[in-house]
């Protein structure tokens, strides 16, 4: 006999196009980005040419692929304050290895490194029930004095064929960054939309009683997203280690604010359950380059962050209005 059907709050979004896009609240982020983009273009006519798509594929690929780390630990139902220290010690740790080890063996062992974090985040959270953001708060000293025992300064030996490995050019046009990110996406998003496992993590963020009532087992979904978001954000510090030719033990501190709200701008539920890789990826794109914008309108950088914010509000809270009037304008005619 098969287990019932999990009434999960929400279940993998299988629908194609315009339509999943909006089941996954992806809609709002991905307008943002266009007329980010358009903007982008009009301010900067020079983002079209090689040298500055690069550039702005390797100050948009850590950030995007830390926030979908961080997007896994919303779709549980948590928030994860480690994220930058992880990225730190990541960083280092490949930066370090690359004097005495191969870039393969260098990266294996830094993704290995942020699966284990997590691994240690997952099973204080999952089997130990203790909330994930007073768990992700505590190991962020941790992770972070350990980054800075690896490497107490900016140094490493990352090498000019790790830079063009990471933040060259796959071909004229196709930064190598840029193709990093869109593989991890497509896989994550293959994950979630495709597999049980998926349809697992979606349910431990929205209805885990109900999977827990079916004999299924929420806290293996929770411990498995903590695992690869930990192997996301060492993807994404390689990266950063490639397109700055150095580790350091504060590398990740300015990913934190910025992987949260790329989450939050993406429409993604923070109490689990909902959540877009698509939508995550365009709000990063947004907010890793709206200094850039800042820059090129002429408008003092210390004036991101409210630039930011005032993006996330207006792409957040402009959807809430137009359903509310739209319900009242229903409710009238009825």
């Amino acid at each position: 006999m098969s287990a019932p059907a999990i009434p999960l709050g929400a279940r993998l979004r299988r629908s194609p196009g315009l339509v999943g896009l909006k089941r996954e609240g992806a809609v709002a982020p991905v307008l943002a980005f266009v007329l980010f983009f358009v903007i982008y273009v009009a301010i900067n006519p020079e983002l079209l040419t090689r040298f500055q798509l690069q550039t702005a594929a390797n100050l948009v690929a850590p950030l995007a692929l830390v926030a979908l780390a961080q997007l896994l630990i919303v779709l549980v139902g948590g928030i994860d304050i480690s994220v930058a220290a992880v990225m730190s010690l990541t960083n280092v740790v490949f930066a370090t290895q690359l004097e005495s080890a191969s870039p393969l063996v260098a990266g294996v062992l830094a993704v290995a490194v942020g699966m284990g974090c997590g691994l240690f985040n997952g099973l204080l959270s999952a089997y130990g029930r203790l909330p994930v953001i007073a768990v992700t708060l505590a190991s962020s000293f941790i992770f972070g004095a350990l980054a800075t025992e690896v490497l107490d300064r900016p140094g490493g030996a990352v090498s000019e064929g790790v830079t063009l490995a990471t933040s060259g050019e796959l071909a004229p046009y196709v930064p190598v960054a840029l193709v990093w990110v869109l593989v991890a996406a497509a896989l994550l998003w293959l994950l979630l939309q495709k597999t049980s496992l998926g349809r697992h993590i979606y349910g431990a963020g929205s209805n885990a009683e109900g999977m827990r009532a079916a004999g299924l087992n929420d806290r293996a979904a929770q411990l498995t997203a903590f695992v690869l978001a930990g192997g996301l954000v060492a993807l994404g510090a390689i990266l950063l280690a490639g397109s700055t030719a150095t580790g350091d033990p504060k590398s990740g501190d300015p990913y934190l604010l910025n992987a949260i709200a790329a989450v939050a701008l993406a429409g993604a539920s923070f109490t689990g359950g909902r959540g877009s890789v698509v939508g995550t990826i365009c709000a990063a794109a947004i907010l890793g380059l709206v200094g850039n914008v800042l820059f090129f309108a002429g408008v003092d950088s210390y004036w991101q962050y409210v630039v930011g914010s005032v993006i996330i509000v207006a792409v957040v809270g402009i959807p809430v209005v137009v359903r509310r009037l739209s319900a009242r304008v229903k409710g009238a005619s009825a």
